[in-house]
């Protein structure tokens, strides 16, 4: 079984004065992707600003520097002291003045000197939980014999509103030492996740200015989405009657019939009365239950007006919650949506490997008939095909034309779930269902119908 939390182990980011070379994107003609670019680049420039865009860049500035409350306290004090030495032209003012450059200039080189020769590498979960913290462990390799003091490792964001992290610190390393850094990131949504890169930086010696190292090598997550467990009104559903019962003889609570004792069969399998009539040991047989397959249908349209995939959060939690649901149940569940399907797969040992597969299909889908906004971290390929088939779910759903659904595996007979927003009513789909749930677009539960039961008390009146 996969572990739960795989370990991203990057290549090691080696600190030099220069960065290497950025990779550029390549032209293209495609108009959505020549529109895409445009709009990444204009929502970079209106949140970073231009004099922060223009800092941020490793070409022109391999270095980034950003004076402290203190640093300027101490750049204030010089001027003054260089405006008093011209003005009274004495030596003593002249000696503080140049004393207290010297502290500026000495604070430069030995956050340099704490900077240069280091190396970093990422241990990162590769899946995160959307509004849980998680601890992020980068390795730092110190190559120079000198120590590196007070050295600081961080996620860079460039503005993303959509994630929160936490820099993690390296107070002492001597030489050719190895530390570890513990930083933290919380997801505040659902979805791939892409940081802009990873910031080396120290204060050191004085704390009169930040000094900081940007290497542009991104680091990806999916973030799963959470499970919002269903409420006492789903409780009844599950109650349909006994399990079905297979032909096969196996472990189960129906009596099928007898057999002589075979060794090794358990104690509590011997029928003793028979035994003692028939002179020889007997061992009952029992009927095994045949596995009960549920398929959850999921409708992932845009729920309101909002069309960003965030507004999917809440109705994806409640089908996680739902199939976790079913699983303690001991269903076999599927998962099948517009883009994707997960096949039907029970958890006898209540690993919990079948909901996290779940998990990750949900982590994925986007509003189906809604485009995904340009700064999805998805590439330029990918980008561009949900676009387009986006716009044609918008236009099947305004003609009142079904959507179809991904093809899925299903071995038998499955009892069909149909998890809905009441908001899209208009949004019609193929196939039928046994159970329609219906969400609020916060995905609360709205409801919960049985077209047989139903029609059943039609009928009876």
């Amino acid at each position: 079984m996969a572990k739960p939390a795989a370990e991203i182990a990057r290549q090691r980011l080696r600190v030099s004065w220069r960065s290497p070379s950025r990779q550029t994107n390549e032209k293209t003609t495609d108009p959505l992707l020549i529109e895409r670019h445009r709009a990444l680049a204009s929502a970079r420039r209106r949140r970073m600003g231009f004099w922060r865009s223009l800092g941020r860049s490793n070409r022109l500035f391999p270095r980034k520097l950003v004076v402290t409350r203190e640093g300027k306290w101490i750049i204030g004090i010089a001027i003054l002291l260089g405006a008093a030495a011209v003005n009274t032209g004495n030596n003593l003012l002249y000696l503080v003045l140049s004393l207290t450059i010297s502290v500026i200039a000495v604070s430069g080189m030995l956050s340099e000197w704490c900077l240069r020769d280091l190396e970093l590498r990422r241990h990162y979960p590769r899946e995160l939980v959307h509004g849980e913290a998680t601890v992020l462990r980068v390795e730092v390799h110190n190559d120079k014999p000198r120590a590196a003091l007070h050295i600081e490792v961080g996620e860079v964001l460039d503005g993303e509103p959509d994630v929160q992290v936490r820099d993690g610190f390296v107070l002492h390393l001597a030489g050719g030492e190895v530390g570890q850094a513990f930083g933290a990131i919380r997801p505040l949504r659902r979805g791939p996740v892409a940081t802009a890169g990873i910031q080396l930086a120290t204060s050191y010696p004085f704390g009169f200015a930040r000094k900081s190292r940007i290497f542009d090598d991104p680091a990806e997550f999916l973030v799963l989405p959470q499970v919002a467990p269903m409420g006492p009104e789903w409780r009844g559903s599950l109650d349909r009657g006994s399990s079905e019962l297979s032909r096969k003889i196996g472990q189960g609570d129906n009596f099928a019939g007898l057999r002589d004792a075979r060794p090794g069969d358990a104690l509590r399998d011997i029928y003793w009365k028979a035994s003692a009539r028939r002179g020889r040991l007997m061992a009952r047989e029992w009927q095994a239950e045949a596995a009960r397959v549920a398929l959850i249908r999921f409708v992932h349209v845009a729920p309101g007006s909002d069309d960003h995939p965030r507004a999917l959060d809440g109705g994806c939690a409640r089908v996680a919650g739902l199939c976790q649901a079913l699983l303690q149940a001991g269903f076999a569940v599927g998962l099948q949506t517009l883009d994707g399907c997960v096949a039907p797969v029970a958890d006898p040992t209540g690993q919990g490997e079948p909901l996290r597969d779940i998990r990750r299909a949900l982590a994925q889908l986007l509003p189906a008939d809604r485009p995904p906004p340009a700064e999805w971290p998805l590439a330029d390929a990918d980008w561009a095909d949900r676009v387009r088939m986006a716009q044609q779910r918008a236009a099947a759903i305004a003609h009142g034309q079904p959507l179809t659904w991904a093809p899925v595996a299903v071995q038998g007979p499955a009892e069909v779930y149909l998890v809905r927003f009441v908001s899209r009513q208009d949004v019609a789909v193929a196939g039928t269902f046994d159970a329609q749930v219906l969400l609020n677009t916060d995905g609360s539960v709205a409801g919960i119908e049985r077209p047989a039961l139903r029609n059943l008390a039609r009928g009876a009146a």
